[in-house]
């Protein structure tokens, strides 16, 4: 495992955890992302979860490019054994899907209403069953929005 990259997956956690407030957060993310760029660009013997944690640190950029680059290195951890790593692979996807103007194919991504309430982002490709959606740990649709709401406290 790569002891700086996984000293920044802390930091992006940490952060998160934190309350950091979000200019300072997006500063953050930026600098940790082109960090780890650097690093996986000059090390090609990085393992499965190293794969991991750059992934996500990748989820949390603003660009497409970023979105993209995280579903690539997630699908590479669960490439490389590292199964914990397919949700992020859903996510990653769906994020990038929906920038691209595309319906998403899990039903990762929420959003909140005018009701300042939470609920998923539409469209979501129907030819994406529960079972495919079980294979990348994200739960059925119909408990999409109540995990979202578990997970995060909301």
């Amino acid at each position: 495992m790569n002891k700086k990259l996984s000293q920044l997956y802390q930091e992006d956690i940490a952060d998160r955890n934190s309350g950091v407030p979000s200019d300072q957060l997006n500063s953050n993310d930026q600098k940790r992302i082109a960090q780890v760029q650097q690093i996986i660009d000059r090390d090609p013997k990085l393992q499965a979860e190293d794969y991991h944690q750059v992934a996500l640190i990748f989820q949390h950029g603003e660009t497409i490019g970023h979105y993209k680059k995280a579903h690539e290195l997630a699908i590479q951890a669960v490439e490389m054994g590292d199964g914990s790593a397919r949700w992020l692979a859903a996510v990653s996807l769906d994020r990038s899907l929906l920038m691209e103007g595309k319906p998403q194919n899990y039903g990762t991504q929420f959003k909140l209403n005018s009701e300042n309430e939470w609920e998923l982002v539409l469209p979501v490709d129907p030819s994406v069953t529960d079972e495919e959606r079980a294979t990348w740990h994200v739960p059925p649709l119909k408990d999409a929005l109540k995990v979202y709401k578990q997970k995060y406290n909301l």
